[in-house]
């Protein structure tokens, strides 16, 4: 009985465990781009995907509910951001922009809603508008996340030493190759 209740415990234990280990990152561009339209479309189903019935019999007509669009130009990325995201978010452009795009943006520019506190393709701010940083893309990492703005690096790819601040070096001398 004892042995059984010990066997459990452990287990449960270990699971825990492993569950909480970071998982590696990829941080290659193509793997980034992939694993980002991955995540739009989960989050953003087109009409004919959506798992959620419709309110129409066939799902396909519906009456486009025209929604009033403020005259003022909303800033991408800008904390006061309230018309387009919820509190604690702040909306980022899909692509890269510069400085003069931003301040000619429409209200048909896609973005999306992030929480730069602890997104990790946005940590700090907007990836896409210079203002944050893409914790994934950083050079020899395998483990990292973002919290509270900043990338926590846990763990460096072969090759690479992670340092007492937090960075991925690349080894200098390589012992295990001999001439």
């Amino acid at each position: 009985m004892i042995f059984s209740r010990f066997l459990a415990f452990s287990l449960l234990s270990l699971s825990t465990l492993v569950l909480a280990l970071p998982t590696p990152t990829l941080n290659d561009r193509e793997g980034l781009d992939r694993r980002y339209h991955e995540d739009h479309r989960k989050h953003h189903p087109k009409v004919h995907e959506s798992s959620r019935p419709s309110a129409s019999p066939s799902g396909i007509v519906r009456r486009k509910v025209q929604v009033p669009i403020s005259t003022v130009p909303v800033v991408l990325g800008a904390p006061e951001d309230l018309a387009r995201c919820p509190s604690q978010q702040i909306a980022c452009p899909i692509s890269p922009m510069s400085l003069a795009e931003v301040q000619t943006v429409s209200a048909d520019t896609p973005y999306e809603c992030i929480t730069p506190q602890e997104d990790l393709y946005s940590c700090g701010g907007c990836a896409t508008l210079g203002t944050g940083q893409d914790c994934t893309a950083i050079p020899g990492v395998l483990s990292v996340s973002c919290a509270v703005g900043q990338c926590n690096v846990y763990s460096c790819k072969a090759g690479f030493t992670l340092s007492s601040d937090g960075e991925c070096l690349p080894n200098i001398f390589d012992y295990t190759t001999r001439p």
